[in-house]
């Protein structure tokens, strides 16, 4: 497997971006213009909203081919759980059952809930659409005073409008946030016409904009980062990394590289799926940190970080949000992420591991959450805490980490390296 010319064996994604699967900052920015717009006056929150790139569903690039950046390596893994490799027929079975659990089940229309889809994008430059390798799914809901917000794996086999079936953060590649809506809507049974979205390049700058986020860690967390703060710092933002590095487990107010660098981690705990377990720590410490902010601090906030906001969200519909910003900072928050555990098989399509929901049952939890009575799933991370403040859960290395590092759990068995011996890193 390859590794960055520093030795760093995280880095091992070659055909895939750089940056790790946080989207937090969307639902920060979003959240922060309702407030904004709860103490500003009517024609300067026009302005703020106006620095927002508002873009038409009818303007959106849609691709035919996506360039080879879009895709990761192929393996036969899938989140260290072995992929069942499938022959044609027995692939067309599963599309065909996928089809008749979708038709019986009908999308929710209800008029007191409003849902926004949250995208993460992983793209090198802006000839395409990028890969929405972050998902998340809120729902405001206004008769049951509740926002819920739920992790859509990237990995999740769908049907794509148009392009057959694929990986679900491939439909942002291909048509942006209308297709990946269609995608989620037709699949999901979720009534989602409304997106946001932010390249991962711009996350370390909002993050600072904002004075930084309350993350607690473990020692293996703090390991795992600290190799990506490296190369982050190093390859893509070209500043200095040590003083990013964190000593050891603790809570710290962590800075831009500190926290994206822990929302990349999937290599503590279970895999992927506790990385979007961090992914949501992170969004609900930002909304924390967004309800501390003076006015003027939080004005300032917003006009740095709402043009790096991609969406299609009409001007009057923020507006509505806006008259409720006083009681949506009080409703209760709930969260998850599908698919839900035990409700889901993983197969192999052409070397990617996929996710093959239970999409009946899958559906029907999702209803419950959202419209009906708030539960939330049985997954393992729900039972217990292994990010934030409890860490009584699960946080030792996967086996693809130990795996990664010879078996040791350290990435720097020396130390980490300073500007006199990055050179000799040993990469085994």
């Amino acid at each position: 497997m390859s590794r960055n010319e520093n030795g760093n064996p995280l880095m091992t994604e070659p055909r895939g971006p750089r940056w790790g699967r946080i989207l937090g900052i969307v639902l920060v920015v979003l959240l922060a213009m309702v407030v904004l717009g709860g103490v500003g006056i009517y024609f300067y929150g026009h302005s703020l909203i106006g620095r927002a790139n508002f873009v038409s569903d009818d303007q959106v690039k849609q691709l035919e081919t996506l360039p080879a950046e879009a895709y990761e390596e192929k393996t036969t893994e899938q989140d260290g759980l072995k992929s069942a490799s499938l022959n044609q027929s027995e692939l067309g079975n599963i599309q065909k059952k996928m089809n008749q659990e979708n038709s019986k089940v009908d999308t929710i229309m209800d008029s007191d809930v409003y849902n926004v889809l949250l995208c993460g994008v992983d793209r090198r430059d802006k000839t395409w659409n990028g890969n929405s390798d972050s998902m998340m799914l809120v729902s405001l809901n206004n008769e049951k005073k509740r926002v819920s917000v739920i992790s859509l794996m990237r990995d999740t086999y769908v049907a794509i409008p148009g392009h057959d079936y694929d990986k679900l953060n491939a439909a942002y590649a291909y048509g942006g946030g209308p297709l990946l809506l269609e995608t989620v809507r037709n699949n999901y049974k979720i009534d989602v016409n409304r997106y946001a979205a932010v390249d991962f390049m711009d996350m370390v700058d909002v993050i600072d904009d904002m004075g930084g986020v309350e993350l607690t860690w473990t020692d293996q967390e703090v390991e795992v980062a600290n190799g990506y703060m490296i190369d982050m710092c190093q390859n893509v933002l070209n500043i200095p990394y040590e003083e990013h590095l964190l000593p050891g487990g603790g809570t710290y107010n962590c800075d831009g590289v500190q926290a994206v660098a822990y929302s990349r981690n999937r290599f503590v705990g279970n895999s992927d799926y506790t990385r979007t377990q961090r992914q949501r720590y992170v969004v609900s410490q930002m909304v924390e940190k967004l309800k501390s902010m003076s006015a003027t601090d939080m004005m300032a906030f917003v006009t740095k970080v709402l043009p790096l906001i991609t969406h299609n969200i009409p001007e009057t519909e923020i507006w509505n949000l806006v008259s409720d910003a006083p009681q949506l900072l009080k409703y209760d928050y709930v969260q998850d992420r599908v698919p839900y555990d035990g409700l889901y098989d993983t197969i192999d399509v052409d070397g990617q591991g996929m996710l093959v929901p239970d999409w009946d049952d899958t559906i029907s939890q999702m209803q419950r959450t959202i419209y009906g009575d708030g539960s939330i799933s049985k997954n393992e991370d729900n039972q217990k805490s292994n990010v934030g403040s409890d860490k009584s859960g699960e946080t030792e290395f996967t086996d693809e980490y130990l795996q990664l590092t010879g078996g040791t759990g350290t990435l720097f068995k020396d130390g980490y390296p300073t500007k006199e011996t990055e050179g000799a890193v040993s990469d085994s």
